[in-house]
């Protein structure tokens, strides 16, 4: 995989926007849908259909730029040595992420099923995507009842329709400090929602994603759609939802609102 820079153009003394292409090292294809972004701030993008973005930086000497996506090994660059060292052309090479799957030991014990997090269908109180940038995520942290636990199926509502299908990314990390930290999957989760649904259901059991302890599930806002924004159903004092801007961008935790996110899992 590699990434393919262009300067476009000066906006002023220390901001550029760059045109980039993301291509699979070893098929040159394209790559839709990589994270684009500065650790930690509000300035991010996401990949269209045919790999390409474009992103404004500003010189600094203490942000980076990442550029990740899952089944990759991201590639950090400080922005100040990245601007400095830029070519036409240049090419950034990222190695595939060699993942070994976990030993997961289990009792003969028959495993039990459960619904985690919320199941509020709520049509009066809701909740949805904190911005309109490309890598916007939102979600909610979800304790589990006892490790290992096998996630089956995620499951959310829509407190309205939406005019066009919209296409997201579900992701699932692991959870430090009350925020989501590493990611836990190994593969993408796109999800297509469509015109009229009113319900969300994915299964997971392809992705064989179990969990030791409470995590953190999210949809990313991945590919631009028009019309109004996807609103989910939403309950009042529960678990906070937590978003962040864009992507790269730094988690927050979002007033008192809960999310109707929840998963069907074994234990």
């Amino acid at each position: 995989m590699f990434v393919v820079f262009v300067l476009i153009q000066q906006v002023n003394a220390n901001a550029q926007v760059f045109d980039g292409t993301v291509k699979d090292a070893k098929t040159n294809e394209n790559l839709a849908y990589v994270n684009v972004g500065i650790i930690g701030k509000a300035n991010g993008t996401v990949t269209d259909d045919n790999g390409h973005f474009k992103l404004s930086l500003t010189n600094s000497n203490s942000d980076s730029l990442r550029i990740s996506m899952i089944g990759y090994l991201p590639k950090t660059y400080l922005i100040s040595d990245f601007i400095m060292h830029y070519t036409p052309g240049q090419i950034i090479m990222l190695a595939p992420a060699i993942h070994q799957l976990a030993e997961v030991k289990i009792s003969g014990r028959k495993l039990k099923l459960a619904v985690l997090g919320n199941t509020t269908q709520s049509k009066s109180t809701d909740a949805g995507f904190t911005s309109n940038k490309l890598g916007n995520e939102i979600g909610e942290i979800i304790k589990i009842k006892r490790a290992p636990t096998f996630l089956k199926q995620f499951n959310a509502s829509l407190a309205h329709s939406i005019p066009d299908s919209i296409k997201l990314r579900l992701n699932f990390y692991s959870v430090k400090d009350g925020l989501p930290d590493k990611i836990l999957q190994q593969q993408n989760i796109f999800v297509t929602v469509k015109k009229g649904q009113e319900q969300i259901t994915v299964d997971l059991t392809p992705y064989n994603i179990v969990v030791n302890d409470k995590f953190f599930v999210s949809l990313e806002w991945i590919k631009d759609s028009p019309g109004p924004g996807l609103m989910f159903s939403a309950s009042l004092f529960s678990s906070a939802m937590i978003a962040r801007e864009t992507s790269q961008a730094a988690w927050e935790k979002e007033g008192l609102v809960g999310v109707g996110f929840n998963v069907l899992v074994s234990y």
